[in-house]
């Protein structure tokens, strides 16, 4: 009996430890120690429009030494000011700043969820300083929320007030767009823009194949940013369409292997798998669209899981698309 104990605990010591070998555990760092202790975001937003629009060249002279960043202008320049006036008075991007207010009253909370994206690319990238954060109106700018420029990135809060939102309707955002407009998808907007911003320039895909990678080292860099994001808010998928994904995963893959579509430099077979849009038309309404980003990141996930001496940046270098496919061992069941 105490021999068949000890066989049991020893199989569930191996059996506890494979799991660990996964690709989650190799996400998991030490950023307890970080240098990056706190992170305050300025509200550019906020100050432009509590700006006393009597006096506002006055009002935003008195802003510009805070936010160099957006009022570089020469404010002596009617032209200028005019501008800024019909921006801060324009009625509805006033009803946006009023929603944004009422719903983030303050920013304490959004800080306090980004300090540890900071402090894990400080990890990872500890010679890349990030620009300092700011919010501001955006007036809707749902396809590029989170803008890094020169010195700063900026988040459009508007564009983040929750999928119920009636204003998103008003404006004519498309439904599975505003679904992805609430607060859980902040961060992994943020993470996808630092991406974009700070990383090594990726070749331009040639293939459907490199787009996959392409899209997967993406997806895997916002987890490794966020590792206890859910695969909805990472993929941008309602629950009901992960599920799908989940079980048609095998036949994806057979489709694009079967069709010989890896290789394919074809317009059309890129829109049909990488597109936005409510759903997958070239497979059922249930499955959700940029199916290849979804193929892409399992792609990727398999690679880090199989590769002993993992390591983001050197993936996120890594070119050869051919090799990764290799090295990934990626062949999910049908």
């Amino acid at each position: 009996m105490n021999r068949l104990i000890f066989l049991m605990a020893i199989i569930f010591y191996i059996g506890l430890n494979a799991c660990n070998t996964g690709y989650k555990a190799k996400l998991d760092v030490n950023i307890s120690d970080s240098n990056i202790k706190s992170l305050k975001i300025k509200q550019y937003g906020k100050a432009l429009f509590e700006a006393d629009t009597a006096n506002l060249q006055s009002a935003l002279k008195t802003l510009q030494p805070q936010f160099p960043q957006f009022l570089s202008a020469d404010l002596d320049d009617s032209a200028n000011i005019q501008q800024l006036y019909d921006f801060i008075s324009d009625t509805f991007l006033i009803g946006l700043n009023k929603s944004v207010r009422e719903f983030y009253p303050d920013v304490t909370q959004i800080e306090k969820t980004l300090l540890p994206v900071y402090q894990r690319f400080n990890y990872y990238y500890p010679d890349i300083q990030l620009a300092s954060l700011f919010t501001y109106i955006s007036g809707l700018n749902h396809e590029m929320p989170i803008i890094v420029g020169e010195g700063a990135i900026v988040i459009g809060l508007d564009c983040y007030l929750g999928a119920d939102c009636r204003k998103y309707d008003l404006a004519g955002i498309p439904k599975y767009r505003s679904l992805r407009m609430s607060t859980p998808y902040l961060p992994r907007d943020f993470a996808a823009a630092i991406y974009d911003a700070y990383l090594p320039a990726q070749e331009r895909p040639a293939t459907i194949l490199d787009e996959m990678v392409h899209s997967g080292k993406k997806l895997f860099f916002i987890e490794a940013m966020i590792p206890a994001v859910s695969d909805e808010v990472l993929l941008g998928y309602t629950s009901e369409q992960l599920e799908w994904v989940r079980q048609h995963e095998g036949d994806i893959w057979a489709f694009l292997v079967g069709d010989k579509l890896l290789y394919s430099n074809d317009f059309d077979v890129f829109k049909k798998l990488f597109a936005d849009g409510p759903f997958s038309r070239e497979f059922d309404q249930k499955a959700p669209a940029r199916l290849g980003e979804f193929i892409g990141l399992q792609m990727i996930r398999s690679y880090a899981e199989n590769q002993d001496d993992f390591c983001l940046k050197r993936l996120i270098k890594k070119q050869d698309s051919q090799q990764i496919l290799i090295e990934a061992r990626y062949k999910p069941a049908k």
